[in-house]
Order: C-alpha cells, then sequence, then structure tokens
C-alpha cells in the first residue's frame, strides 16, 4: 500500500560568531555539518562579511526562525527569543549575570587548564603565573584546573590579572598593553606562564619582549583555543590547548534539533568537550633551567626524533656529564631520574598521537620506534598506568 511521500521537514537555523572567533569558529562550523550529513535538514544563516557582495545576515532581537546557535547574547535578545519561541544554544561559557538563560556547549575549561599545567610541568619549571581576566567565566576556570593541577605536585600559581573584559573597547588595547608591560617586568625567570586564550598570549609574548624576557628560554608561554592566526601573530609563536570546535559543533547541532523537536532541555543543561590535546610550537621550546646540564639534556630529549631511542650514555654525552652525576642533577631539578623523563616525555608524545590520530597500533609504534604494538602496550601501561586503548578513548 502506498501511503505517498514522507516530508522532513527543514529548521531555519541562524548561526552568529563574533569576528575574534572565527579562527576556531570555522571548526565549530565543521561539527555542525558533520551533523546535517547525518540526514538532519538545516537552512543555515550565517553571519559572515562577504565585502557586501552578499546581502548582509543580522541575527538580533528581531531575528525569526527556528533554532539559534550563538557565541555569546544579550539579555534583551534572550528575552525576545524566548518570546519568539526559538530555541537557542550558547557556545560560549559566558552568560548574562541575570535574565534568560539557554543551554551551553563548551570547551572543558578546568581540563584546558591542567592540560597547560602539565605541559609545562613537563619543562622541569617550578615557577608558574596565570594570565586572567576575573570577569570572564571561562578565565576562572582555566585557572581552577591550571591550579589544582600545580598543586598536585606541590607549587602554587601566581595570578596575573587584566580585567580586559571591563575596558572600554575604545582604549582597551592601550590599556592591556600598558598593564602587561608592567607584569610581565615583575616575574622572575624560568616561569612557566599560562595565558587565559591566544590573544592573551599573544599581548604575553609581546610584553615580555618589550620588557627583555625570553620566550621561551625565561618564560615559555601557553594560550587556549589553538587559533592559527593568533598563535602565529607573534615570534615565537604560541603553544596552545587546542579547542574541539567540531566535537562542539556536533554537539551543539544534536542539542538544538533535539530542542526544536519539542525535547524539553533546563536552561542550566552543559556540554563540555574535553581538548584534544596541546599543540606545541616555540613558545615552550626550550627552557633554561637553573642547572645548564639539565637544560641541556632536557632540549636534547624534546628535540629527538621521537622514532630515535635515547640511552643513558648518550644522554650524558650530549649533557655533558657522567652518568652519576646526571642522575644527581636530575633528581635536584626535576625530582626525576634521566630514565623516567625520558619515558615521561615519549609516553607524552604518544598519547597526544592517540588522541589526535586513527592509527593503528603497529602504525604508531613503528612511527614512534617500537618492535610492534605489544611493546607499544606494554610501555604506555607501565609508565601512564593506561592502555592505548584507554587513553585515545579518554579514560
Amino acid at each position: 500500500m502506498n501511503h505517498g511521500p514522507t516530508f522532513r521537514r527543514t529548521w531555519r537555523v541562524g548561526i552568529r560568531m563574533v569576528d575574534w572567533a572565527q579562527g576556531f569558529g570555522n571548526r565549530i562550523y565543521g561539527g555542525i555539518l558533520d551533523f546535517l550529513r547525518e540526514g538532519h535538514s538545516f537552512e543555515l544563516e550565517f553571519v559572515q562579511p562577504s565585502g557586501s557582495d552578499l546581502p548582509a545576515v543580522t541575527i538580533d532581537e528581531n531575528w525569526q526562525g527556528d533554532g539559534l546557535l550563538v557565541f555569546r547574547y544579550t539579555p534583551a535578545e534572550a528575552r525576545a527569543w524566548r518570546k519568539s519561541g526559538i530555541k537557542v544554544v550558547n557556545l560560549s561559557s559566558e552568560q548574562p549575570p541575570r535574565g534568560v538563560l539557554f543551554p551551553r556547549v563548551t570547551l572543558e575549561n578546568q581540563a584546558a587548564g591542567r592540560l597547560a599545567a602539565e605541559h609545562l610541568l613537563g619543562l622541569g619549571l617550578r615557577s608558574f603565573a596565570f594570565l586572567h581576566d576575573p570577569g570572564r567565566t571561562y578565565s576562572r576556570e582555566r585557572l581552577e584546573g591550571y591550579r589544582a593541577r600545580l598543586h598536585e605536585d606541590g607549587h602554587t600559581c601566581r595570578i596575573l590579572p587584566i580585567p580586559s573584559s571591563s575596558f572600554s573597547p575604545k582604549i582597551r588595547a592601550r590599556q592591556i598593553e600598558q598593564m602587561a608591560w608592567r607584569i610581565m617586568a615583575s616575574l622572575e625567570a624560568p616561569c612557566g606562564l599560562f595565558a587565559k586564550d591566544d590573544i592573551s598570549g599573544v599581548t604575553a609574548i609581546r610584553a615580555l619582549k618589550q620588557v627583555g624576557m625570553r620566550v621561551p628560554e625565561d618564560v615559555p608561554v601557553v594560550g587556549v583555543s589553538d587559533d592559527i592566526v593568533f598563535c602565529h601573530a607573534t615570534t615565537p609563536a604560541l603553544s596552545s590547548v587546542r579547542f574541539p570546535g567540531k566535537q562542539i559543533g556536533r554537539a551543539a547541532a544534536e542539542l538544538l534539533f533535539r530542542m526544536m523537536s519539542g525535547e524539553t532541555m533546563p536552561p542550566e543543561t552543559r556540554i563540555l568537550a574535553p581538548s584534544p590535546g596541546i599543540t606545541v610550537r616555540e613558545s615552550t621550546g626550550r627552557v633554561e633551567l637553573p642547572d645548564p646540564v639539565v637544560t641541556r639534556a632536557m632540549n636534547f630529549i624534546r628535540s629527538r626524533p621521537l622514532n630515535l631511542p635515547i640511552d643513558t650514555e648518550l644522554l650524558c654525552r650530549e649533557a655533558g656529564a657522567s652518568r652519576e652525576q646526571l642522575r644527581q642533577r636530575f633528581h635536584a631539578t626535576l625530582g626525576r631520574t634521566p630514565k623516567q623523563e625520558v619515558d615521561r616525555i615519549r609516553s607524552a608524545r604518544v598519547s597526544d598521537l592517540l588522541k589526535r590520530t586513527d592509527w593503528t597500533l603497529e602504525r604508531l609504534a613503528e612511527h614512534c620506534g617500537f618492535s610492534g604494538g605489544d611493546e607499544l602496550c606494554r610501555f604506555m601501561k607501565r609508565v601512564t598506568g593506561s592502555t592505548p586503548g584507554e587513553i585515545r578513548r579518554g579514560l
């Protein structure tokens, strides 16, 4: 029996990002499109500059449609959208202090802070700081994770506040620059600096150079978002915690679809997407520790290709020290033996590949200098306590 054609509803969905978020925003768009390729039908409207070649799209309190994916919003917009029955998913950690709230899909900021701490701890540093905007939720959450991870290893964190969100846009850049100069001049090298985002990381590197501090030798710097434009807007290029844009975009599109289809979602709903790791660039490439022998050894370990082994004799020659001298100096500076440090850095690089690629164990083993997948599994279990499969699944 022919029941006739089945019609699938097409939802009108608006997407609004802020101009400075376009670098990682494009990854969010990719995740949204991944969701649509699964058979869902959205008619998308983007707020996207076109050089006046296309009619301008305005998404504000007067916009009409079925659903919105927005990066921040005003209380007036929220009231208007709620009154019109428009479903909204917020892509930002920030929310208006009062009024209507919407479900959020965001980076897991505390975990991002922990990643930054682990990366800087791995450089052998004992002093740490955080470039902070107290007025931003994401900055407070990243600080919380960063500080907690440092505390686990017995370290404290110096907070460097620059309340940029409270400055007038007309004078914001100048005020941030002046405050950054004063703050960076007060740092004592070596010190690991975690900036709340990539823009702050660029600000920090430029200010450090102005006050005569070297990056990364004196102050290695890490940002957040891995925005390819901002990360290369200064020299040296900025290491950064990667932003899981495709995961956020897909999760946000799915959540919005469920809401438009009639599912009730509490406004305090928040889906957290973990970062897949850190993109290491020159801003954390080489660090000068108090002990020059350990500095030479550490820089050699980090620069050595992953598939080439490092034995103690080779490390002693590169560092210019005997086996016993190297052991004593590593323990005094890092609290670890040379072999423990070699294994720690190697396992971190393998873990990064496990999270970033879908390579088989055999391909990973060949790339990383192991005889096979079994040896790779035994090594990772011994050093990290987890199997490659558990690391890949984030367990």
